[in-house]
């Protein structure tokens, strides 16, 4: 990445995007003393950490599970006073709908210390921000990583709850580099400190949306509900037309993935190649009523997280509320499919869908094939940084997990953006 620009004055920055990665940028900057107009489509700030609220309860639609990896995140919730609670406990359904515990065989066979081994001697950097500096000693795909360094085990431990959270299925070509930081982040491999007084995972109080509305509020320029519709880019600044008028600024953040962008921006050809790489998984969130299920956990279905076979099928669900029938479903595939099927899932595990309040559909993971990793795209990403007054943001270069997102974010502010002189003149109009 290049260096701190040589002035030390403020900036005007406009920030695409206000998930947890544009809002942690903008605050980040506006900390700095530069000036920040954050712009969103949506009516309402958050991203893929969502909340709606169903007979007084808070739902997370996304991204709210924190681990004691969440240090970034732990930071700003007590910098911003946000509530925490613990989470709901994990549980596997086995095939027969049995409710039992994860295996963690891998913790115990020998597998965490020739991971360890692994880990230091070729991606000792995999638990800093960002993914670029392991991604080619990892690029292979997870299933033919795992065999060839006799880690299947670990496949056991962490395959069940990497494919339940929407990173893909084992047996798909996902590179291993993505599988090995959803590993990191779960706390398991290196036992770290608790965090804000939870022994274990956390959430937010209220729902997890909460924490990032807080964070807009602080900011001084939020605009949700406004479309960009042309970004225009030259030596003096850069333009962003919108649905509700021109923003003029020295430079650009953009906190979605570079193929949502794509359309409205004068992309160079390196910019388009690399778009034009990307992948995503369809991932679904329903948030429905259903009585005669498991209740208390988040369970992950091990029959719908072995294979990619099982696309469309469910594939979690989180009950967090004693009392209340209303349960979160996540699933993979077509949204057809994923509606028809979901009735299937529930009577199969002896239970009866009701009403449904709800259905999402996510871009969920931005992510390089193998080839692609192997080849230097992530490399050829941050390679970008700066260009063109032009910074990337989110779940691409940082992987799709909120502390790896806000934790790039704020660096990414840190290196390029200096603390702002007392006294000097905004450079932007």
């Amino acid at each position: 990445m290049q260096e701190l620009r040589e002035t030390a004055g403020p900036r005007t920055v406009a920030v695409v995007g206000a998930g947890p990665s544009g809002l942690a940028v903008a605050r980040e900057l506006e900390h700095a003393g530069h000036r920040v107009t954050v712009l969103e489509e949506r009516d309402t700030v958050a991203g893929k950490c969502q909340s709606v609220h169903v007979d007084g309860h808070a739902y997370d639609l996304g991204g709210h599970i924190c681990t004691n990896r969440y240090e970034r995140l732990a930071q700003l919730l007590t910098e911003l006073d946000v509530e925490t609670e613990r989470t709901s406990r994990y549980r596997v359904l086995d095939s027969a709908g049995r409710a039992v515990r994860q295996p963690m065989a891998f913790l115990r066979d020998g597998g965490i210390q020739r991971y360890r081994a692994l880990r230091e001697r070729e991606f000792p950097r995999i638990g800093e921000p960002g993914l670029a500096h392991s991604a080619r000693a990892l690029a292979a795909p997870v299933a033919d990583w795992l065999a060839v360094h006799g880690l299947r085990s670990m496949a056991e431990s962490f395959g069940t709850g990497y494919t339940a959270a929407g990173y893909g299925h084992l047996d798909d070509d996902i590179p291993a580099l993505y599988f090995v930081k959803y590993a990191e982040m779960t706390g398991l491999l290196d036992p770290g400190p608790e965090l804000l007084g939870h022994p274990g995972d956390f959430t937010v109080v209220g729902g997890f949306a909460t924490l990032w509305r807080r964070v807009a509020e602080e900011l001084k320029d939020v605009r949700c509900g406004v479309r960009v519709t042309s970004v225009e880019r030259r030596e003096d600044g850069v333009r962003l037309h919108t649905d509700s008028g021109p923003v003029e600024a020295d430079d650009v953040v953009l906190a979605v993935a570079p193929d949502r962008i794509l359309p409205v921006l004068d992309a160079t050809d390196e910019e388009r190649d690399l778009a034009a790489r990307i992948r995503s998984n369809a991932y679904h969130t329903t948030l429905a009523a259903a009585s005669g299920l498991p209740e208390d956990a988040f369970y992950f279905l091990a029959a719908h997280t072995a294979s990619r076979e099982t696309a469309g099928h469910c594939v979690s669900y989180h009950h967090r509320y004693p009392g209340s029938e209303v349960r979160t479903f996540y699933s993979y595939g077509r949204p057809g499919d994923v509606t028809a099927l979901l009735q299937e899932d529930v009577t199969a595990l002896g239970g009866r869908l009701a009403e449904v309040h709800l259905r999402r559909e996510w871009a969920f993971m931005p992510h390089f094939g193998s080839a692609d990793l192997r080849d230097g795209a992530l490399e050829r990403l941050d390679a970008l940084q700066g260009h063109d007054r032009t910074y990337y943001v989110g779940g691409l270069p940082a992987f799709e997990l909120v502390e790896c997102a806000v934790a790039h974010a704020q660096d990414l502010a840190r290196r390029h953006f200096p603390p702002v002189r007392i006294g000097e003149p905004a450079t932007g109009s």
